[in-house]
This record gives structure tokens, sequence and C-alpha cells, in this order.
């Protein structure tokens, strides 16, 4: 009997004595965490996306709602998927087109309009003065963060330049700088040639046929070898249009086409295919619904070398590799009309960031 209790006695105390082991083990854990936990991160913070968008850190739209507790997950979801893959295929739960931004900014629980009005408007800011002096400023002209003011103009122009529709690349292209090669205001810095009519109106390039329906092309003063561009445009059905990457005098190297027939034809590619003079298409886009016929879009091209990269809104449609010169003009193209009422091309922008000598090239020459 005596055994049987002093046994259980035992045991009752090696229990303790492992129980308080534990103890002192998990609380150097917690410590330890703690410890090595960066500075400055709070568990519903952003740090998990400045991993590969790090220019999010001081962005002004990501900062400011950051202050007030609003992280990426509220508007774009948890994006597990997005997070975890690594060939940056996943788009987030969520993300919102240009005529989605004003909309999805007025939820009630964010910047709720007054009154019976659905959106947020010139009304509903605290100094209501300024920010329609702001807005008289500025209307036609570009802004510092890219972005042409517009009398349509969305949140998303005045605020901060939360923008992820550019191709990613390595470090140094992120840290270099982007040119917008339309300043909002005129034509100056590019040349037409041809009978289009190109104008600017509300911080817009417009682009129509000639008179009698003929085409023509509004090309860059500047001569680019290698780059990124990024081209945010709309257009009215039907047309033809495109852009020419390259073009030294009358040589002519690959065009990024956009395509928008009248709405009996039914076309066998899209915007964002390449098509190269004597050649024909060399890259087909087949997905019509990477295009947003109420909206605009943004084409995004990578030219290195003879290699051409396109995204259309964010999405990649293929790379190809072509001829043509090995360095030119770019120019905005409306091609001649093929039925009456043919419709118009506007631009909002024009993004370029000149990069290095490419890997291959410097590999070749480091050879020597």
């Amino acid at each position: 009997m005596r055994s049987n209790i002093r046994t259980n006695l035992y045991l009752a105390l090696a229990i303790l004595i492992l129980a308080g082991f534990a103890w002192v083990f998990a609380a150097c854990s917690a410590d330890q965490s703690q410890a090595e936990k960066p500075a400055g991160e709070t568990p519903n913070g952003n740090s998990k996306c400045y991993v590969c968008h790090p220019g999010l850190r001081t962005e002004e739209l990501t900062t400011v709602h950051l202050e007030m507790g609003v992280t990426c997950d509220e508007c774009h979801g948890p994006t597990i998927e997005h997070m975890h893959d690594e060939m940056l295929m996943t788009k987030p739960d969520f993300l919102f087109g240009r005529a989605e931004v004003n909309k999805m900014c007025s939820n009630p629980t964010c910047h709720k309009p007054g009154g019976e009005r659905i959106v947020y408007g010139f009304e509903d800011h605290k100094d209501i003065a300024a920010v329609k002096a702001f807005h008289k400023k500025w209307l036609g002209r570009t802004r510092p963060n890219g972005r042409a003011i517009t009398s349509d103009s969305v949140c998303t122009d005045c605020h901060g330049t939360h923008n992820l529709d550019k191709p990613i690349g390595t470090q140094s292209e992120q840290d270099g700088e982007w040119i917008n090669a339309f300043n909002g205001r005129d034509l100056k810095g590019w040349q037409p040639s041809g009978a289009a009519s190109w104008r600017v109106k509300r911080g817009q390039i417009a682009a129509t046929a000639g008179p009698n329906g003929e085409g023509g092309t509004l090309w860059t003063e500047a001569i680019y070898e290698d780059y990124l561009l990024s081209v945010t445009f709309r257009t009215t059905r039907p047309i033809h249009a495109g852009i020419w990457l390259r073009a030294a005098g009358s040589e002519l190297g690959p065009r990024v086409e956009i395509f928008d027939p009248p709405e009996a034809d039914k076309p066998t590619a899209f915007t964002g295919s390449v098509w190269v003079p004597e050649k024909g298409l060399a890259l087909a886009n087949l997905r019509e619904d990477l295009v947003d016929r109420e909206s605009w879009n943004t084409l995004s091209v990578r030219v290195e070398g003879y290699r051409i990269q396109v995204w259309l809104n964010g999405e990649e449609v293929g790379a190809i590799r072509t001829g043509g010169p090995a360095k030119g003009k770019i120019g905005l193209h409306i091609e001649k009309g093929l039925v009456s009422g043919a419709g118009e091309l506007c631009v909002r922008e024009v993004l370029v960031q000149r990069l290095g000598e490419p890997e291959e090239k410097a590999s070749t020459a480091s050879q020597y």
C-alpha cells in the first residue's frame, strides 16, 4: 500500500518537473521569436507584400492607408496563392480596373459619399475649395506621379502611383527612371506622319483617320534601343491601331496591334498581338477577354535585343524573337480605315524606361 503511494508521489513529482521545463522552454522560445521579429512589423502589416513589391514601402497610397490600419489584404484579399507563386503567374484575389477604382474607394466603410451619391466626389473632401483649385491647376497636365489629370480622373490619378501593371524585372530595373514621353498638354517631343489627325484633348492624345480614311503615325523624336514601354489607351469601335516599337527611317520594326473590329467581324487575333512587316502576325493573342472595351487598357512591352515580350493589362501575351532595326523611334499608329465611321484611339500615358546593355550582349563581349 505504502509502496503504491510512494510510486504515485514520484510520478506526480516527475510530471510537475517536466511541466516546469516545458513552460521555461516555451517562454524562452517566445522571447527569441520576439527578438527575431523585424522592427516595426505588425501582425497585420504589409511585409509579406514588400518581398516582391518593395516600391510599396514608400508609395503614398499604401503608406497612408497603412497608418490607418488598412493593409493590402483589405482591398486585394489574402491572395495566398499569389504570394506563393514565384513565377508571378497567379493574380491577387481581387484586382480593380480603372473603371472600378472610384466605386471601390467609395465603400461605406472607407470613403462614404454624402447625400444620395454613390461615388465619393469633390463635395466629400474635407477642403472642397482646395480640391477644386488643385483640379483646375492640373487639368490637362501630367502630375509628378505620371498621371494626367482629366475631367473624369479617378482617385489614383491624384493620390499615389498605385499601379503594378508594368513588367517586373530585376531590382536594378525597378530602381530605374520611368520617363513620361507624353506631357499631357501638347505634342512636344512627337512628330506626325501620314494623313491621320492627332490632337490633345482633356490631357489625352486623340487620333482618328484622315479625311478619306487614311492612316498615320505619331513618332517620338527620341530614339530608343532597349527599353520597357507602358502605354495606357482606350478606343472606340471599329478601329485598327498599334504601337511601332522601333523605326529607323523607312525601315520598320515590329508593331504591337490594337484590334477592335466591327461587331459583325470575327477576328482570329486580338489586341496585344505582334505584327512584323512583310511577315504578318508573329505573335497572336487569342484571348479576347484580356481587353476592356469600356475603359482604359495598358499594353506593356519589353524590347531587348531582338526579343519582344508583351503584356496586356498585367497578363503576359507572349514573347518572340524578330528582326528589324536595332534602335529607332516609337510610334503610335492608326491604320487606314476600311469602313466608314472609323473609331478613335485615345492615349493617356506613354511611359518609357531605358534598359542597360542586354545580358546576352554583355556576356558575349566579355569573352573577348
